[in-house]
């Protein structure tokens, strides 16, 4: 059983991740041997759960998609070649976690190559080349790995925030926008499969 009490497999869903698990996961990115690799490791992390990328989104993220003039950008469009369905989508980059992870990525991005090149991926592989869709999604599964949930997958980052936003009773329409979603029901099942937000609605009867 993990810590959202599903056991492993029961819905066929990705592992939605608690608060105490992004604290969990967040200490050990920031403990790794390699700074910039650390650095780039909680930019995918906090990208992927902050605003729902998919593992095909971060991969195919450019500088010039979230940093200009030297700041990040108020909103992040994604073209239609980055996303599952290939349909444009425009996120707000508001969040303070979010601002700090880019301008970090870009810092170290600065440090490692001695300029900023607007054209290059914002996260590099160690070799300094684009990641894949499939290389990024085994990114973020050794996160979790190495943070102690190997139940978790790349899909676990969208989960999560669809559930805290459905938590904080934003409508299924607005997350359904943010997540990038063709149908309501396909944002519902993502909420309604949830088990520890069905067990949180019990607890405040």
């Amino acid at each position: 059983m993990n810590s959202q009490g599903r056991n492993k497999g029961t819905t066929g869903q990705a592992q939605a991740l608690s608060e105490r698990d992004i604290e969990i996961i967040k200490r050990s990115i920031k403990g790794g041997d390699n700074p910039h690799q650390a650095t780039r490791n909680m930019g995918i992390f906090i990208l992927s759960n902050w605003l729902g990328l998919r593992s095909k989104e971060l991969a195919a993220l450019k500088v010039k998609d979230v940093y200009e003039n030297g700041k990040v950008k108020d909103t992040l469009r994604l073209l239609a070649g980055y996303t599952k369905g290939e349909k444009h989508r425009g996120l707000a980059l508001a969040n303070p976690e979010v601002i700090k992870a880019i301008q970090a990525a870009v810092v170290a991005q600065e440090e490692q190559y001695h300029r900023i090149n607007p054209e290059s991926p914002l996260f590099r592989s160690n070799r300094g080349s684009s990641f894949s869709a499939n290389s990024m999604r085994r990114v973020l599964k050794t996160i979790y790995i190495d943070a102690g949930f190997p139940d978790a997958s790349s899909h676990s980052g969208r989960r999560s925030m669809i559930t805290r936003l459905a938590e904080k009773g934003i409508d299924v329409n607005s997350i359904r926008i943010i997540a990038g979603h063709s149908s309501l029901q396909t944002t519902q099942r993502y909420i309604e499969e949830n088990p520890a937000r069905l067990a949180n609605i019990l607890k405040g009867l």
